[in-house]
């Protein structure tokens, strides 16, 4: 018996596997870059002229022009509409052609032809960060399908919006932005939609998907009653807690969820978690557990009696968030947005130019046109927020935090945790996880020490606990910065500069000032 001793084999660094890896991603989106500037090119090409009739159809490339009612003039070479407001008409068959040489479909190629006329003519600030290998291909293409309806000034205001934060892009977050120029552009569309996407709600039941013994259930329902929907089943996933259910959050909340199957029961558990509340301390906002009473035995109830009054409002009452069983200090963890109790906790920007009716003739009217954005729910126009905000059992408007550090300084704190004020500055600075392309909002991240915390017990340097030393990270990138070499600092311009493990170094974009809405 013989032995042979294995060749020693090359392994290459983790450097070079990374650079390589890198080169090869830039080297596939010049070539997708290169494709697109190719299709707009060929486009160009074959553009109606600007003063030719734009009713002309076949023959209007050549001298020739078809006669009317003539086969050529029924079913020859059109130009088309291919994309959005402010585009030139394209030549049908030069679509054609171009499917051919790029093994496309026709409907592949036309969409290639509109996305890239619609970038270089409406939406140009995306289409240079695109150029310069800043955005995907992918996503600019994305952006130029969800605008396509708008018109030029509002295409505008969406492409300034777009390339504000352009690291951050991804398909729902493009579909955001553009909604929130549409909304400025034409707020009554708006409406419509929403009451287009009201009249196909729907909740399904599907059993014959998910493990055995398990059904899924699909749900679209209004965003008001989404978010009371999700804070009634936290609290009576919390209660189930407290009672001593042994289940994770999750299997509470599903559990909950065929809990409301039998009205008494439902009503039995939110009774259990409404005297909680009043044994725990003063509520935080106001209870709304009405619900219709019925009678199994005997006369039915007669109209005046309050009880029918109570569900007769509640059956006609308005979509709102705030419709909720309220807790103030629920055991048991928190939704799907980490909030603790029942409390609906939302924060709303709004400027004084949309706030403020400057169009009519009151001078303090509150305007119901004017849009407002909320980080959890996305842009809405002022008056359906105002709808929310007349049916909530109480309001608490905070004040607003100075973020510049140079007019309101937060003290640095001698202790590990920050308080709610520095926490809740640092997560206003930096809206998001810190790391490169994480788009995890700040509110469901830890806060990090930049520096690492060293106790003051062990040796640490008194003020460590301060707004400059502290950022977002969500737990997955937080748990590399801590357990891995991975490493970081904040620069001045309020960037991120990250080293990786391999020694390749990452730079986030600073923060840059939101554009402003169209006048």
């Amino acid at each position: 018996m013989s032995t042979t001793t294995p060749a020693a084999v090359d392994r290459p660094s983790s450097r070079a596997v990374l650079d390589r890896a890198v080169a090869a991603v830039e080297l596939r989106r010049r070539a997708e870059v290169e494709v697109v500037e190719a299709a707009l090119a060929w486009a160009h090409a074959h553009v109606l002229a600007a003063d030719a009739d734009d009713d002309l159809v076949a023959g209007w490339r050549s001298d020739t022009v078809a006669a009317v009612g003539s086969a050529a003039g029924l079913f020859g070479e059109r130009a088309l509409p291919v994309a959005g407001a402010g585009t030139p008409l394209v030549a049908e068959f030069a679509v054609v052609e171009l499917a051919a040489a790029l093994d496309l479909s026709h409907e592949a190629a036309l969409a290639l032809v509109g996305d890239v006329l619609d970038l270089a003519h409406r939406l140009p600030r995306l289409w240079a960060l695109t150029r310069g290998l800043r955005v995907p291909v992918r996503l600019a293409r994305e952006a130029a399908r969800v605008s396509r309806d708008l018109d030029v000034v509002a295409a505008g205001h969406a492409d300034r919006l777009l390339v504000w934060q352009p690291r951050r892009l991804n398909p729902h977050r493009i579909a955001v932005l553009v909604h929130e120029a549409r909304l400025y552009a034409d707020p009554d569309r708006a409406v419509a939609d929403h009451d287009h996407a009201l009249a196909a709600r729907r909740v399904e039941v599907h059993h014959d998907e998910g493990a055995p013994g398990t059904s899924a259930v699909f749900m679209t329902l209004d965003t008001a009653d989404a978010v009371a929907f999700d804070h009634t089943v936290t609290t009576m996933a919390a209660t189930m807690r407290s009672l001593g259910h042994p289940g994770a959050l999750g299997v509470r909340r599903a559990h909950a969820v065929g809990v409301l199957a039998d009205p008494q029961k439902a009503l039995d558990l939110l009774t259990v978690a409404a005297v909680a509340a009043r044994d725990s301390g003063p509520a935080t906002g106001a209870a709304e557990t009405g619900a219709p009473v019925s009678q199994t035995d005997g006369p039915p109830l007669p109209m005046d009696d309050p009880r029918v009054c109570v569900a007769e409002d509640a059956a006609y009452e308005p979509a709102t968030p705030f419709r909720r069983p309220t807790t103030s200090g629920g055991s048991g963890g928190g939704d799907s947005q980490g909030n603790e109790g029942g409390e609906v906790r939302l924060v709303v920007h709004v400027t004084d130019r949309d706030l403020l009716d400057t169009h009519s003739g009151a001078a303090a009217s509150v305007a119901s046109r004017g849009v407002a954005r909320c980080d959890r729910l996305g842009p809405m126009l002022l008056g359906r927020l105002r709808s929310w905000l007349l049916t909530a059992g109480q309001v608490t408007v905070t004040p607003v935090l100075d973020l510049d550090p140079h007019t309101t300084a937060i003290p640095a704190v001698d202790r590990h945790d920050p308080p709610a004020r520095m926490a809740e500055a640092v997560r206003l600075r930096d809206d998001t996880c810190v790391y490169p392309h994480c788009g995890r909002p700040s509110q469901r991240c830890d806060l990090d020490h930049i520096t690492a915390y060293v106790p003051l017990h062990d040796g640490g340097p008194p003020g460590q606990t301060r707004p400059d030393n502290l950022a977002p990270l969500c737990r997955r990138h937080h748990r590399a910065k801590t357990f891995a070499d991975f490493t970081y600092h904040r620069r001045p311009d309020g960037s991120y500069h990250w080293t990786l493990p391999s020694g390749r170094t990452v730079t986030t974009d600073p923060p840059h000032r939101r554009p402003q809405p169209p006048r």
